[in-house]
Formats: C-alpha cells, structure tokens, sequence
C-alpha cells in the first residue's frame, strides 16, 4: 500500500517538473507537438492501407489471387473414399470430385448445364461459367501415367477461379490403367504443398501413348447428369466443352419454361438449339461474336459462320432446318417454330427433362455416341421442335482431318455397334410403334 503511495507520487513529482519545463521552453513544447502529430498520421496512413489492401484482395479477379500453398493429398483421399468402377472396370469414377456452391438467382434451379472435357480443353469451362448462371455439372477425363500430375493440375486451376464459378460439381473419370499407375497409392504419401501463383498457371501435356483408353464420352455425360445439383433441377442442356451457349441463352430458356403452358407437354419435348460454326479468321480479325440472332445472320451472311457440322456430316443436323430458322423473325419472345420428324443420323444439342434417356455407355469416341441416345429418346416417345432466336457456337469450321476415324459417320466399328444397339432398342421398347 504505501509502496504504490510512493510510486504514484514520484509520477506526479515528474509530472510537474516536465510541465514547469514546457513551461519555460515554448520552442521544445512545440517541437513535441509536432512530434506528436507526426506519430498520429503515420498512424492513420497505415490504418488506411490496410483497409485498402484487404479491400483490393478481396475484389481482385481470381487470376491475380495471391500466392499461397495448396495440399492436394486431401484430393487422393476423395478419390479413395469416393471412387468406384464403371460395368467394363475399365474407368475409374470419382461422383462430386470437387463442388463450388453460391447463391442462385430466382428460377436458376430448374435449368443445368452438363458439360464433359479431358484435361487439356478444362479452360473452356471459362467460356460456359461467363454465360450461364445457372448449375454446371462437368464430368473431367483423365488417362496416362502422369495423371497424378493432371489432377494436381485441375485442383489448382480450379481453386484459383473458384469465384467464377456459382454452382459447379466436378466429377473425375479416368482410365483403370491410370488408377493403377499414378493414383492408387497418392493418399498414403507425404503433404505435398504447391506454391500457387495463378497469375503463371499454365497445363504442361504430358504424352503417353501407353494409355490407350478411349474417351468415354457417353459415360462422361451420363456422369455429369447423375450429379447434377441442386435436387430442384428439371430440364438438363448437355453440350460437348467446345460447344458454347449464346449470350442470355440460360436466362431465355428459364423464361421459356416458366411461361409455357403445361408442364406435361415439356416432359415429353426435347427443344433443338441449332449450333453454329464461327470461322477462326473472323476470330483472330478481333470481329465481335455475335450476341443475338441478327448479328448472327450478317456474320453467316458473310460466310463467317456456317451451321454446325456443315463440312463433315451434313446429314447430321439435316433435319434442324437452317434455312427455315435463318427465315424466321427474329423477336424477343423464344417459340417453337417447327417439329420434325426424327430419322438418324440426325444429332442436334437439345434441352429437355432430365428423366429423358440417359447415354448409352458403349459409345466412346464413336460418330454415334449421341445419334444412338436420340434414336432412343425418339422410340421412347419424346419429340424434336425446334426452337427460334437461341443458339449455340463452335470456335472454328470442323473438317474431316481434324477427326479420328472412331468419329466418322461412316466408320466399320460405330456402324456395327449401332447395328447392336438398334436390336437392343426393339426387344427394350417392343410396345413403341417408332423405329429409327
């Protein structure tokens, strides 16, 4: 008690003796003034830099993220945890590899984009997740010794434009033969930390010719549609990567949808979205791409653009009628304009009810993949109209060089394996009048 009496009196005694100091030197009282106001604005300046800095990080695009480490071996401990074979035991499957969630607009549910890719083309994803605000479901192919490589890869681009993305799930497929070699004992292995700068992300290919699994693209997509979220989803758009959506196009089909008559009548249509080619010289000539119909008409007018397929299977998309559609008015509403009757090898890209047909799975890299899933939807009693104004594109005109022989109409092995299926169909469907 009496040592805090002295402590607090000798604090007074220096008090006084510093204030009968200021007192009588005016210049050293102003000096600290000074010093004082000084001591204050460094202050603010730095409370200010802060607030700025963590406001910039927050609201810079994700391509200038900062650096940070990332550890994949989580990832390999889903692929344990999660991964099954396919019927064949030849493809590994991983459902919900990697899901990004956020808030969707009012209606945004009923309408999914299912999209399928192997690793080198996953930077398409860009190009649909601008457009669409609704759910993805992308089903990633990946194959080779080096497929460890791959999937550290995928992680890491994805979480560096995970704020692109609204609703997304990730499904892994890769080769049995990849499983074996890269992955199978990856979650048993030592923390591996990456340094990421996602401003330097760059897909290094990585060849290897002793991995000749095909690409499963009819697994791929059926993959993509079991695993569409949320649970609300009604009505499913399935595109290959390459393939992207007009602009406004998801917000044009949910106003079709939520305006249309009865509910009965779009579970049993499936809506033609005809599909464009965009010649590569208009591109790299920095001309716009076209954000509606009539700006899609000039540039096909100038031959910058030509329907979908045009060079290598013409009879593949015969039956979606450009011309009739390129006659039309265009107007702000989205009606159907006509129905045709199907015949194979008609294939459009069409969106429909997500209870329609699934993929048959035999179909890899083969011409018929998708002809065999609308021949069936055909037979199983849906019809084809197709719809006016909307549209989707391909990045450059298709020629028969830039194809594999599995992906040719004409080919030995496709042809006798929709020889199979069609026979398979008639003993499924024995009540169905309708034969494709």
């Amino acid at each position: 008690m009496f040592a805090v009496q002295r402590y607090s009196t000798r604090l007074r005694r220096y008090f006084r003796r510093y204030q009968l100091l200021f007192h009588k030197r005016p210049k050293l009282r102003q000096i600290s003034r000074i010093f004082l106001i000084l001591i204050a604005g460094f202050l603010i300046i730095n409370i200010i830099n802060g607030v700025l800095f963590t406001t910039i990080l927050f609201f810079q695009e994700d391509i200038h993220e900062p650096d940070y480490d990332l550890d994949t071996r989580p990832y390999y401990k889903t692929i344990e945890l999660k991964k099954r074979f396919d019927s064949s035991g030849n493809y590994l499957i991983v459902q919900n590899f990697v899901q990004f969630q956020s808030n969707l607009t009012k209606n945004a549910h009923l309408l999914a984009l299912n999209l399928h890719t192997n690793i080198q083309n996953l930077h398409s994803l860009l190009n649909h997740t601008k457009v669409w605000d609704g759910p993805i479901s992308l089903s990633l192919y990946i194959k080779g010794a080096r497929a460890s490589d791959d999937i550290d890869y995928a992680s890491i681009w994805l979480r560096c434009n995970r704020r692109l993305f609204k609703v997304l799930n990730v499904h892994l497929i890769m080769s049995a033969k990849a499983y074996e070699r890269s992955i199978s004992n990856q979650h048993n292995t030592h923390s591996v930390k990456y340094a990421v700068s996602c401003q330097n992300i760059k897909y290094i290919n990585h060849t290897d010719e002793t991995d000749s699994t095909i690409y499963p693209s009819n697994l791929l997509r059926n993959v993509a549609r079991t695993g569409t979220t949320p649970t609300t989803v009604q009505y499913i758009l399935t595109l290959d990567i390459d393939i992207y959506p007009a602009p406004d196009l998801f917000h044009h089909l949910v106003s079709f949808y939520t305006q249309i008559k009865t509910t009965e009548e779009f579970n049993r249509t499936l809506y033609v979205i005809p599909s464009f080619e965009i010649h590569l010289d208009a591109v790299k000539n920095s001309a716009p791409l076209p954000q509606n119909k009539n700006e899609l008409i000039l540039l096909w007018n100038d031959q910058h653009l030509q329907p979908f397929q045009a060079d290598v299977c013409p009879t593949c998309q015969f039956l979606t009628n450009y011309q009739a559609w390129k006659q039309e008015a265009s107007n702000d509403k989205i009606v159907p304009l006509f129905r045709p009757h199907y015949a194979q090898p008609w294939q459009p890209y069409y969106v429909g009810p997500k209870d329609a047909p699934t993929y048959d799975a035999r179909f890899k890299a083969h011409a018929h993949a998708r002809i065999s899933q609308c021949c069936e939807s055909y037979v199983a009693g849906y019809d084809f109209v197709v719809l006016n104004n909307i549209y989707l594109y391909r990045l450059g005109f298709l020629d028969k060089s830039q194809l594999p022989n599995t992906e040719l109409i004409d080919d030995d092995t496709s042809m006798l394996l929709f020889d199979q299926f069609r026979e398979d169909l008639a003993k499924h469907y024995v009540n169905s009048t309708r034969k494709c």
